[in-house]
């Protein structure tokens, strides 16, 4: 049996954890009005190259929120892709994006397609478009729409060692840009396949 003492001070102990997430919940939806409603920073049209890459992450269609495992040695490489299913430039870039995921996937990086739309937009264009559901994240937290530049879709991006962005392809891939994206994936393969990114969930 817990003395009174302990007890008072185990309530006063979860009734501040309970305001704490209150208080972290009313930021996160102040910052995705922000997303919706204000016009996008100069800093969210780009990924920030001049650091490395870390705490990305969104909800996945098991609706748990998972944060992306950045590369941990120079082996290791991951490919992140971003698109929203109301842009059009997303919906023509779309064969060369798969084309290139797939290739990166025989040479043994991981994958992961980040969407700037809702929960239903997203699984329709990614059922219509052949993404793997399990790969795909949602509404991703400030943070990681700053960090992709998530504001300007689409975008690829190349992570290597410890989240460092090694290249960024802005825009829908052309056939040009596309070959110069599969070359670079080729001059940088990694020694075991994987089918998806691996995430993990807090």
């Amino acid at each position: 049996m817990l003395s009174p003492t302990r007890r008072k001070s185990l309530n006063c102990l979860l009734a501040l954890l309970v305001v704490a997430l209150i208080a972290e919940n009313i930021v996160l939806i102040r910052q995705n009005h922000r997303l919706k409603t204000e016009l996008p920073l100069p800093s969210a049209l780009a990924v920030h190259r001049e650091e490395p890459l870390r705490d990305i992450g969104g909800i996945g269609f098991d609706g748990r929120f998972h944060t992306v495992d950045m590369p941990r040695s120079a082996a290791e490489h991951l490919l992140v892709f971003t698109f929203s299913p109301r842009c059009p430039e997303c919906t023509v870039s779309e064969p060369l994006d798969a084309a290139l995921s797939a290739q990166a996937k025989k040479l043994g990086w991981r994958t992961v397609w980040i969407s700037r739309g809702s929960p239903e937009e997203t699984r329709a264009f990614c059922s219509a478009s052949g993404i793997p559901l399990e790969e795909t994240l949602v509404n991703p937290p400030y943070p990681t729409y700053l960090r992709l530049g998530l504001a300007a879709v689409p975008q690829v991006v190349a992570v290597g060692e410890n989240g460092k962005v090694d290249e960024v392809w802005l825009g829908r891939l052309t056939p040009e840009s596309a070959k110069s994206a599969a070359q670079f994936l080729s001059d940088h393969s990694g020694m075991q396949a994987s089918n998806s990114a691996r995430t993990s969930s807090p």
